[in-house]
């Protein structure tokens, strides 16, 4: 869920990019489709495919129908007040619980992220430490390496993790630097080469195909003649050039950071706070395209085929505060979206801002606000579904070990999950929710 970072997180990533005087100039509330990434200008344009969905195909394993410029799109207002309801996730999805194995070589010194799921493979990292952890499917310990440090092979902070299961290739994008560049590590954490990236370039990965990672630039501040204000790019793992890129043009993009200068311990300084936003996911051997500053979802194919899949009203740049939607999860049978108010005085103001979970049935054309409940938990919590790489259908969401076992002193722990805790003991830090829809 979106939740806002206080002062005392201001050695976090946003105040780290306020050294880089040209981010505040470039990511800002503004004409982000001027000249460029509407449907029909996609269409215009002769690099990438674009077909429309019909609202009634149901996703995933049906044929897709190209056909022209149509408003025949799923839509959702995020001015509506829809009708909330719960949801369960034992009632909608088959639930397995899975504690990540650590040990005394491979501490987890604290919650980690998950970057890939498969059957065979789950890829997670703490970023702030260096961390990088390989498990099988089942959540035992292959293998686990750090290479956080100054120097040829080694990363100073981790930004995003791709993970080629194929070639057992991991690619290590490094967080912001004077000079960015991707890392390329074998399973076992042993070095195989470095991709060069040009200035201001700190991409989150994807993998793409056998030949090629799809880069997204989340911070809209790469400027490289042919390639600026495309924030969608193809890159060769071989050598790391750029070799295509999807025909999206945004000019000015909304940032999820308000930024002043303030007083910290007494002194004047710049103070930066963000909220985390979700954006690109995957969905199965697609992936689903949803930049902060535009109005549509697209699904982007393995052909590199953009499909227009559901569109907001009204427009971003008419809504005041700006309305952002984010992208959560998707299935064949629905998509989960969040809607925040870019409240950039109430972030200033270290006050809550406006925020709710829209749920779309793209069976029934049915939308809904939601709250994603665990089953297995009795207190008012909420599932959050990582935006970890996943197969079709498949979700995951993180949980401290010892947060369940605060919740299972306090008696708030059910069925299953009551059930493992009796097994963690305290060298096992994290225990994974996986959820086949």
């Amino acid at each position: 869920m979106l939740k806002s970072q206080g002062k005392k997180n201001n050695d976090n990533k946003s105040t780290i990019m306020m050294k880089f005087s040209n981010l505040s100039s470039v990511m800002e509330t503004g004409d982000h489709f001027k000249n460029g990434a509407s449907l029909k200008s996609l269409m215009s344009r002769g690099k990438i495919k674009v077909s429309v969905v019909f609202s009634f195909i149901l996703l995933g394993s049906q044929l897709l129908h190209s056909q022209s410029y149509t408003n025949d799109l799923p839509t959702i207002d995020v001015t509506n007040q829809y009708y909330q309801k719960e949801i369960y996730m034992q009632d909608v999805a088959k639930v397995e619980y899975i504690p990540l194995e650590t040990n005394d070589k491979s501490p987890m010194r604290s919650q980690i992220k998950v970057f890939y799921m498969s059957e065979d493979y789950i890829i997670a990292s703490n970023e702030s430490d260096g961390d990088i952890f390989v498990y099988d499917g089942k959540g035992k310990r292959k293998y686990s390496f750090n290479h956080k440090g100054q120097g040829v092979e080694k990363y100073i902070r981790i930004n995003s993790i791709a993970f080629d299961e194929a070639a057992k290739e991991i690619f290590v994008s490094v967080w912001i630097t004077d000079n960015p560049e991707i890392l390329v590590y074998a399973e076992n954490g042993a070095y195989k080469r470095t991709l060069p990236c040009p200035s201001n370039f700190w991409p989150y990965l994807y993998n793409f195909d056998d030949e090629t990672l799809l880069a997204y630039d989340m911070y809209g501040i790469f400027e490289m003649e042919g390639y600026a204000n495309q924030p969608y790019l193809f890159i060769s793992k071989k050598d790391g050039r750029f070799t295509d890129s999807l025909n999206i043009y945004l000019p000015v993009r909304i940032s999820n950071t308000a930024r002043w200068v303030g007083e910290i311990d007494g002194k004047k300084g710049n103070i930066a706070r963000s909220i985390p936003i979700d954006y690109n996911r995957s969905f199965g051997k697609n992936f689903l395209i949803a930049d902060w500053s535009a109005d549509t979802i697209y699904r982007l194919t393995p052909q590199k085929e953009l499909q227009p899949l559901i569109v907001r009203k009204p427009p971003m740049q008419s809504t005041d505060p700006k309305k952002i939607v984010s992208n959560y999860f998707a299935t064949d049978k629905f998509m989960l979206l969040g809607v925040c108010s870019m409240d950039y005085e109430a972030m200033k103001n270290n006050q809550p801002l406006s925020q709710r979970q829209i749920m779309y049935d793209f069976r029934t054309g049915e939308v809904n606000v939601y709250r994603l409940k665990n089953g297995d938990i009795s207190a008012q919590h909420e599932v959050t579904i990582s935006d970890a790489i996943t197969p079709e259908n498949i979700g995951v969401a993180v949980y401290s070990a010892s947060y369940l076992l605060d919740l299972d002193k306090k008696g708030e722990l059910l069925g299953d999950l009551k059930e493992l805790v009796k097994t963690l003991d305290e060298k096992e830090k994290t225990v994974l929710m996986r959820m086949k829809f």
